[in-house]
């Protein structure tokens, strides 16, 4: 259950802190006061939409903190949970998120960096909210089957294992189908296009070693001007006396080594150095000689670098990338060729599988039928204790087509939920209901079943009572009531029967402070919750008679409770 809740500069809030219970915690105030705010709040630590304009005027980040405490029916869970994020198992949570001024956003469940994933992945398990975002979810038919699902325990069946399996084996043969080429006539056109490819590099004889040297050729011919004037001014800088210079200056040595045969060395020396130097002058004579710029040469090495730049757009990014996706569709060429047999094969057991799968589509089909006459059964006994005795509901499926494009992971169905809120009245789609009150208590006729399925710890109810009064607010403040003793709820209301039958009460109210508006929640005994009872009878000024009778409600509501089982 939520044990603590922490909120600071969200909207009006400054800064507070909110102990719940268990049971049922109402939270009350003035309209305009902040409730709205804590269901924000509550939202955040739940993995909803945070934007910046949930950060107090002037501020620069928001933050909200729960600690959650870990009940036995959720323990497995939660365990769950851990292991698959690495966590470490405790009996309480903190889950803190923060959500500053330049869109920064952090999540953090105890102490661990998170996701919001993972955030919205843990609530999930912790917290089952209803408010106005969930009544609109409600008219969405798509999510009619998963409360059914919900309802009847479905994915703790065997028939769904073996039916999820199946559906996985399916998956797999259809990938293998496509891998080697799918159908006869799709399998032939894959081969013919592979064909090409394989033909279109084989043909073209690329090598890493050509396209070098075609990259050098290409900056070569492009800068043969500039190539041939530096090499002929180098030929001349190094012709120009340097030949005749070194061979005066070996013959003195030679002379000079009469007296001194330490300079031999240098004689010899001088003389391979003019060797060296008439080999590199005839070199770049040579050079000059065969480099006349060719325009069928530059032609040609541009044909060339050309046809590797297409075969790097499509086949690679490099000469090996290309070569590499050669060799790999060869081998998948050659598997085609040898995959009708396989894909007889698939095709089979495909069949196989299919067949499983329609028969285990019926059997969920029927479980789902029966089940959801169960489920109608009990909302209406619900509606009928909440005033709506007239009301009629019933879950429309859709006749079962045994093809696969109709397959799903969970089955086969598709149908949605139609209600009739009064006599007479045909049902029809939940999108129909153009009342709030009737929208209201068919929500928490449908929590109250689900949640003596579920294992929920946290049930949050945003003005529930919305649209209702008078003997149908005491009826819902009842049904309420039953939910809390199992779970902890915790609901804002500005109905005076809710508010009277809570185990808990929190007021919510604001106050302005140099030119700024503050909200403030602080927790009620039991003549505080007297006095905002009265205030729901008198208004502002509270009379005797109001107290007296707020007493009398709060007592009534009190056995009312005690005789719940």
């Amino acid at each position: 259950m939520l044990k603590n809740l922490s909120v600071k500069n969200v909207a009006l809030i400054s800064s507070a802190e909110i102990e719940f219970d268990s049971g049922l915690n109402v939270l009350t105030g003035e309209t305009g006061a902040g409730k709205s705010i804590l269901v924000d709040s509550i939202g955040l630590l739940l993995g909803d939409r945070v934007d910046k304009t949930l950060i107090r005027s002037g501020e620069t980040e928001c933050k909200v903190t729960g600690c959650f405490e870990v009940e036995r029916k959720v323990e497995q869970p939660v365990s769950d949970f851990c292991k698959k994020y690495d966590m470490d198992y405790s009996e309480e949570f903190y889950i803190t998120r923060t959500f500053s001024i330049e869109g920064k956003s952090q999540i953090k469940i105890n102490g661990q960096p998170s996701t919001l994933s993972m955030l919205k992945e843990f609530s999930s398990i912790m917290v089952d909210s209803y408010g106005q975002h969930e009544s609109y979810s409600i008219f969405n038919p798509a999510n009619h089957l998963t409360i059914l699902d919900d309802y009847c325990g479905i994915r703790l069946l065997p028939e769904y294992d073996s039916y999820r399996l199946n559906y996985d084996k399916l998956k797999q043969i259809n990938n293998s189908i496509n891998k080697i080429g799918g159908n006869e006539e799709e399998r032939l056109r894959n081969i013919e296009l592979l064909n090409y490819q394989i033909e279109e590099i084989k043909n073209a004889k690329i090598s890493k070693e050509e396209y070098e040297q075609l990259e050098s050729d290409k900056k070569r011919l492009l800068n043969i001007g500039k190539i041939v004037t530096n090499t002929t001014d180098a030929y001349s800088f190094l012709n120009e006396n340097t030949v005749e210079s070194i061979a005066k200056a070996k013959n003195s040595l030679v002379q000079a080594s009469n007296y001194d045969e330490e300079l031999t060395s240098l004689s010899d020396r001088l003389q391979s150095v003019k060797i060296e130097l008439n080999d590199i002058l005839a070199s770049i004579e040579t050079y000059n000689e065969n480099s006349n710029y060719s325009e069928d040469e530059q032609q040609r090495v541009d044909e060339r670098i050309s046809l590797y730049n297409s075969f790097f757009r499509k086949y690679g990014k490099t000469v090996d990338d290309v070569l590499e996706y050669c060799e790999k569709i060869i081998k998948e060429r050659d598997e085609l060729l040898n995959a009708r047999e396989t894909l007889v094969k698939l095709q089979n057991k495909k069949s196989i599988v299919l067949c499983d799968l329609f028969n285990l589509s019926k059997k969920l089909h029927h479980i789902r039928e029966v089940k959801s006459e169960e489920l109608c059964k009990s909302v209406m006994e619900n509606l009928s204790n909440l005033n709506m005795q007239n009301a009629k509901l019933r879950f429309d499926f859709k006749p079962l087509i045994e093809s696969e494009e109709f397959l799903c992971q969970n089955g086969m169905d598709c149908g949605e939920i139609l209600f009739s809120a009064n006599l007479g009245e045909p049902e029809k789609s939940l999108s129909k209901i153009a009342s709030g009150g009737e929208i209201s208590r068919f929500m928490l006729a449908l929590k109250s079943v689900i949640a003596k399925m579920d294992n929920m710890p946290t049930m949050i109810f945003d003005e529930i009572d919305t649209g209702i009064s008078g003997k149908t607010s005491e009826a819902v403040a009842k049904q309420m009531a039953t939910i809390a003793k199992e779970h902890q709820v915790i609901a804002i209301t500005h109905s005076q029967q809710i508010a009277s039958m809570a185990d808990s009460n929190y007021l919510v109210h604001k106050d302005e402070q140099n030119g700024k508006t503050y909200t403030y929640i602080s927790k009620l005994n039991y003549d505080e919750k007297v006095k905002e009872i009265a205030r729901f009878i008198s208004g502002d000024v509270l009379t005797e008679t109001a107290i007296l009778s707020a007493k009398e409600m709060v007592e009534k509501q009190d056995k009312y409770k005690a005789n719940i089982k």
